[in-house]
C-alpha cells in the first residue's frame, strides 16, 4: 500500500511537471517554425508580386532556326498561265 503511494505522489510531482515541461517546449518550437514558414511565403509573394507596366513571359517559342523543320507538303504543284483577255 506504501509502495503505491509512493508511485502516485512520484507521478504527480515529478512526471506531470516534466511532461508539461516538455509539451510546452514541443508547442512553442512548433509556433516559431510555423511564423518563420509564413514569413518566407509572404517574402516569396511580395517578390512574385508584378510592379504596374512590367511584362512577364512564361514561355518563349524555340525560332525556327533552332529547328529544321521540313516545308508542309500541300500537294502536287499545278503549273498555269495566265490568259489575257
Amino acid at each position: 500500500m506504501l509502495k503505491l503511494i509512493a508511485i502516485i505522489l512520484v507521478m504527480i510531482y515529478v512526471v506531470m511537471p516534466l511532461i508539461r515541461f516538455l509539451m510546452k517546449g514541443f508547442i512553442i518550437t512548433q509556433a516559431h517554425k510555423m511564423m518563420s514558414e509564413q514569413e518566407i511565403r509572404a517574402k516569396q509573394a511580395s517578390a512574385r508580386k508584378r510592379k504596374e507596366g512590367t511584362i512577364d513571359v512564361d514561355y518563349v517559342p524555340p525560332t525556327a532556326s533552332k529547328t529544321k523543320t521540313k516545308p508542309a507538303d500541300d500537294g502536287d504543284y499545278v503549273p498555269y498561265e495566265e490568259i489575257k483577255d
